[in-house]
C-alpha cells in the first residue's frame, strides 16, 4: 500500500514534488487544506472538516466527511484515523505547522501518538519537517540548507548514539529541559543514530533565506 497525504489549511506550495500522490495514495484534505490543495495544483480525494475555515460549498467532485463544530477530536486526528481505517501506516502531512501555536503543538502529539501505533509519519511546512522517533536504529540523508536537530520529547531519552554529522554523540542522555541537539548539520551522506529509552522529536529546519518553492 502506498502513502496517505493530508494537506492542511497552511499549506503554501512547498515541496509538490515530495508530495505528489502515487498509485495507491490516498490524498486527504483537512478542512480548508481543500482550496490550498486545489491551488496548488492537487487533486483530493477525501475532505474532513467542520469547514470553519472554508465554506463547504467549496468541495467539488470529491468525497466528503462533514465534522460537528463541536467536537473533541480535531480536524488533524480524525483525519489521521480515517486514513489508518483504510489501511494506511506511512503519512505525510503538510500545511500544518506554523499559525496557531495551540494548533502546532496538538499537531505535535499526534506525531507522538503516530509513533506509538508503529506508523511511519512526517509532518512539513515551507521551512520544517519533523516526525517523532521511537528507540531503535534510524538514518537521515542530508539536506542542502538544512540543520538537523533531535530534541527529547519525553522526560528524557538515553543511549542515544549519533553520527554522520558536525556534532557526534555516544551513548548521550537528552532531556527535555535542555535542547542539547538543536542545530547539528549532517556532514556525511547520511547520519546514524540510536537509542534505547524515550522519543526524540527529529527535525530539518532552515532559515527563510533558504526557502523555495
Amino acid at each position: 500500500m502506498g502513502k496517505c497525504i493530508i494537506i492542511a489549511p497552511l499549506y503554501a506550495g512547498e515541496h509538490r514534488e515530495y508530495l505528489r500522490p502515487e498509485a495507491g495514495d490516498l490524498l486527504i484534505c483537512a478542512d480548508g487544506g481543500y482550496d490550498a490543495a486545489v491551488k496548488h495544483g492537487f487533486k483530493p480525494d477525501l475532505v474532513i472538516g467542520d469547514f470553519d475555515s472554508m465554506p463547504f460549498e467549496h468541495v467539488q467532485d470529491c468525497e466528503c466527511i462533514r465534522l460537528p463544530v463541536h467536537k473533541d477530536d480535531t480536524d488533524m486526528v480524525v483525519c489521521l484515523e480515517e486514513g489508518r481505517r483504510r489501511g494506511y501506516t506511512v503519512f505525510r502531512v503538510a500545511g500544518c505547522l506554523g499559525g496557531r501555536l495551540d494548533h502546532t503543538i496538538s499537531n505535535l502529539q499526534c506525531l507522538y501518538d503516530c509513533a506509538l501505533r508503529g506508523e511511519n509519519v512526517w509532518m512539513c511546512d515551507g521551512q520544517n519537517m519533523v516526525s517523532v522517533l521511537l528507540p531503535g536504529r534510524h538514518e537521515f540523508p542530508r539536506k542542502e540548507g538544512y540543520k538537523f536537530s533531535l530534541l527529547a520529547y519525553t522526560p528524557k531519552v538515553d543511549g542515544l548514539t549519533l553520527h554522520g554529522t558536525e556534532w557526534e554523540l555516544t551513548d548521550a542522555t537528552l532531556t527535555n529541559r535542555y535542547p542539547l541537539g538543536v542545530s547539528n548539520e549532517i556532514i556525511a551522506g547520511r547520519a546514524e543514530l540510536t537509542f534505547a529509552e524515550g522519543a526524540l522529536l527529529a527535525l530539518y529546519c532552515k532559515d527563510m533565506s533558504f526557502v523555495t518553492k
